[in-house]
């Protein structure tokens, strides 16, 4: 019986320490468990502001890219414009000793040549409008006059020249509309005062 006894309680003791061993062991899963947890964390974090740092210096080497860019065209731009300034340099020393209105009329023409082959090179194109149907789309009109020779709606002067680049306009021409001949109403109360 003792024996029995024995039994019982070894298998009793035996039964508790693996209750125990189960149970130190969760408990250190547990605490290793929040241990993973917190470095996993610290490592997101770490590799969210890693590539918030990569964002950041990408903005700022586009922003710095953009701002490179724009100069060069500003640059090349310029430089195209220049042989306009260096003809009118010369012309404008021509006229301090030309005699005659041909020779400065001559350095004006070159000028505007040299200028309009510039923007040739830049696909700018001035806007046709006198005698050309009014299209707001490419005109701005400033006023009407009635006109005997130019029918109504076209475009009877410029007053600034438009200009496209490519298929975009880049400045409206600035216009005066014809609207049509002189209304006779006028040209009957004329005729009544005279009368």
């Amino acid at each position: 019986m003792n024996e029995e006894r024995l039994d019982e309680n070894i298998v009793e003791v035996k039964e508790e320490t693996t209750e125990e061993t189960v149970a130190e062991e969760s408990q250190e899963e547990k605490a290793a468990e929040p241990v993973d947890l917190e470095k996993k964390i610290a490592e997101l974090e770490d590799r969210y502001l890693r590539k918030l740092a990569e964002f950041d210096n990408y903005r700022k080497r586009m922003a710095r890219d953009l701002i490179e860019a724009r100069n060069q065209v500003r640059c090349s731009t310029i430089e195209d414009f220049l042989t306009v300034y260096d003809t009118f340099s010369m012309g404008l020393a021509a006229i301090k000793t030309a005699t005659d209105m041909a020779t400065i009329q001559e350095g004006m023409e070159m000028v505007w040549a040299e200028f309009q082959r510039v923007l040739e090179g830049f696909d700018v194109k001035e806007i046709e409008s006198v005698g050309k149907p009014f299209d707001a789309n490419f005109h701005e009109a400033v006023s009407q006059e009635a006109s005997d020779t130019v029918e109504e709606g076209s475009v009877i002067r410029q007053w600034k020249a438009g200009f496209t680049i490519g298929d975009k306009l880049l400045r409206p021409a600035v216009v005066v509309v014809s609207s049509g001949p002189a209304v006779e109403e006028e040209t009957e109360a004329e005729e009544s005062s005279e009368g």
